[in-house]
């Protein structure tokens, strides 16, 4: 059983104690196999993969999940120092592979409570017992404990023997799934385009009245789920289609939010980083030609380039206080997914010495991508506007180290399965200028990622 709050903190003011992280090289085992075996039989399990890069990661059991508020960032500071102060690591050996040791979740920052996602918290600090990271063809475990003396490495290195002996013995006895595909019935409101509509119309004159340069609004598709899900298959064929995203599954009790995001937040390499500005679409062609001539009309859109460059801009400035120097190119590329281009402008830099990434973290979150310009008028309208919670739709994952390594992800082309019901999520950059109808096609293009892991995924 993790560790309760009041147990946590006793371990960290505990003098005598030791936060102990220790990894071991193993033989590669199969991830999304042991993910699926993990989903039924564990309460908290976190995983994700970035086939391009062949990384993946999978932690099935909670030495501790702490829980704060969305302004608590103080608090979640603090607790993080404290556990650094205290860490004794062996990560060291294992030089540029840059380990993993916690997880970091957020919500979509309103503050607002549903049933639906009421099994995770605001901003979730997760600190596994048992990690899975796989680099390439070098595959690490890594365990995490509160031991009161070093001394105990030698039970360490026994203990970890005993847990990769159990996972292979595990993963040579599991076979997958025979159900070839999982299947979900889609509910769609009959007035749910023409509502759409009127609070696009209605939004585009806010907009003007309220000085607001984009407000990204997004939809809920409910359904229900008619026959058991191979999360084995919904994994391993989202990495199929989608090798360039992060593709990723977050269980906490009852609940599982999973999803295939094209977007970074941020990846820090000690005192460097990376970000993108992720934004303005546009539909793939049928034909190469077809194809094309959708990138051009993307490139040379007034609309869509006025949508990136304040995403753009909005990074930038972000960063800036926290940076030596920041460098991305003066035009935007093209980022082609399966059934969607986007247009993409890489950003990296140098961060000033001291900078906490946690600090960095918040500039940013949320980007203009899924929230708007300017940022607090823009989250007031979301919530005056959507009639659901987001909950950790368009908010944030990743994972961190003490080293200056973490890896953060925006949680976009997802959804919550949550006991019998799937709800899939999709949003839209509104500006001045926005036609209603189309941005309510670009929801259905991106829900398709989705809602097309699944048969019956039929409208009704």
């Amino acid at each position: 059983m993790p560790l309760n709050k009041q147990e946590f903190s006793d371990n960290l003011n505990d003098h005598k104690k030791i936060f102990f992280s220790y990894a071991v090289k193993i033989s590669p085992v199969n991830f999304t196999l042991l993910l699926e075996y993990f989903v039924e039989k564990a309460d908290d399990v976190f995983f994700y993969i970035e086939p391009e890069n062949k990384i993946s990661f999978l932690s099935f059991d909670s030495l501790s999940r702490q829980s704060f508020g969305f302004d608590e960032i103080n608090s979640l500071a603090g607790m993080i120092e404290l556990l650094n102060s205290k860490l004794i690591s062996n990560h060291s050996d294992y030089s540029g592979y840059n380990l993993p040791s916690f997880i970091l979740t957020s919500k979509f920052p309103i503050n607002r409570t549903s049933e639906e996602w009421k099994d995770f918290g605001d901003v979730d600090l997760i600190v596994p017992k048992i990690i899975l990271y796989q680099n390439s063809d070098t595959c690490f475990l890594i365990a995490n404990q509160f031991t009161e003396n070093f001394a105990r490495q030698g039970f360490f290195n026994d203990f970890l023997e005993t847990q990769a002996g159990l996972i292979y013995n595990l993963e040579n006895k599991l076979t997958p799934k025979n159900n070839s595909a999982s299947g979900i019935k889609v509910k769609e409101g009959q007035d749910e385009l023409s509502n759409w509509t009127k609070d696009i119309n209605q939004l585009l004159t806010k907009l003007l009245e309220q000085q607001i340069d984009k407000v990204v609004i997004s939809r809920r598709v409910e359904g229900e789920i008619i026959n058991e899900i191979s999360w084995k298959k919904i994994i391993d064929e989202l990495s199929s289609k989608y090798p360039s995203c992060t593709n990723f599954l977050y269980k906490s009790s009852d609940s599982i939010f999973f999803g295939s995001t094209p977007e970074v937040l941020i990846k820090f390499n000690q005192n460097k980083f990376s970000t993108e500005a992720l934004a303005g679409s546009i539909k793939r062609g049928l034909s190469a030609d077809e194809d094309k001539t959708f990138e051009l009309e993307l490139l040379n859109s007034k609309k869509n380039i006025n949508e990136h460059n304040a995403v753009l801009d909005f990074i930038t400035n972000a960063l800036k206080d926290f940076s030596e120097n920041i460098n991305y190119s003066k035009a935007p590329v093209v980022k082609k997914l399966p059934n969607i281009q986007h247009l993409q402008t890489s950003i990296n830099g140098t961060l000033k010495k001291n900078a906490n990434i946690l600090q960095v973290i918040k500039s940013m979150f949320p980007t203009p991508a899924v929230c708007g310009i300017p940022k607090s008028k823009s989250l007031k309208l979301i919530e005056e506007t959507e009639n659901f919670d987001r909950g950790l739709f368009s908010g944030m994952i990743g994972w961190f180290n003490n080293d200056g390594y973490g890896e953060f992800f925006v949680t976009i082309r997802s959804a919550l399965v949550n006991k019998n019901k799937i709800y899939a999520y999709a949003g839209c950059g509104i500006v001045d200028g926005s036609d209603s109808i189309e941005e309510f096609e670009e929801t259905n293009l991106k829900l398709k990622p989705i809602l097309s892991l699944f048969n019956n995924a039929d409208k009704s």
